[in-house]
């Protein structure tokens, strides 16, 4: 799995939204009189914080996947598409039940009742195996190791920089945006993983 995979990140705009409003906002309280602004800019992280909490309950259920041993089908293409197994495996259990349809289409029966039997012997097979009868795929979610330490490492940078120039306060902003991100992507991992070992039997 690609630890830097920007791609497995699900709803990319509500996390560059997040990010650009907290930078924004603490840009301005950084460099304006607190006592002046102090309630807009509470708002400001509030919503930045809570956006990036949205995106992370989104992100891991668009990741999530049923089990298709556990969802109805109306054919064997739509059926194998979804199982968790290499291409290979794929195309020689679709083989498999084509040629089982065939059959069966020789001895009377329709093509629709041949699908739904050869699906249906299929799923409780797999069933009875201990891996079967997890009800839902979950996602590994390494790439938020690799994009929380990406993260880090510019923050760590920015912030190296920032000490030996002119010690920008736009930098130190910055830097901490990118650190405060890179953090909530390492808790992010660690509460999918959590929610991965109570969605799955051990």
């Amino acid at each position: 799995m690609n630890y830097f995979s920007i791609k497995q990140i699900s709803y990319k705009t509500i996390l560059v939204i997040s990010m650009i409003l907290f930078f924004i906002c603490y840009y301005l309280d950084s460099v304006i009189d607190p006592r002046q602004t102090e309630s807009i800019f509470v708002v400001g992280y509030m919503f930045a914080i809570m956006l990036a909490a949205f995106w992370s309950i989104i992100n891991y259920i668009d990741h999530l996947r049923i089990n298709p041993l556990y969802k109805t089908y109306e054919s064997i293409d739509q059926f194998v598409h979804d199982l968790d197994i290499s291409d290979d495996e794929k195309m020689e259990i679709k083989t498999m039940m084509v040629d089982y349809v065939t059959d069966q289409k020789s001895l009377g029966k329709s093509e629709d009742t041949a699908i739904r039997e050869i699906i249906s012997q299929f799923k409780n097979e797999e069933l009875h195996k201990p891996s079967g009868s997890d009800v839902f795929f979950v996602h590994v979610h390494k790439y938020l190791l690799g994009l929380g330490s990406i993260l880090l490492i510019a923050g760590i940078f920015v912030y190296l920089v920032n000490e030996f120039s002119s010690k920008s306060v736009l930098l130190a902003v910055l830097e901490i945006t990118l650190i405060c991100y890179a953090a909530g992507f390492y808790l992010s991992f660690i509460m999918y993983n959590i929610l991965n070992k109570v969605l799955i039997k051990k």
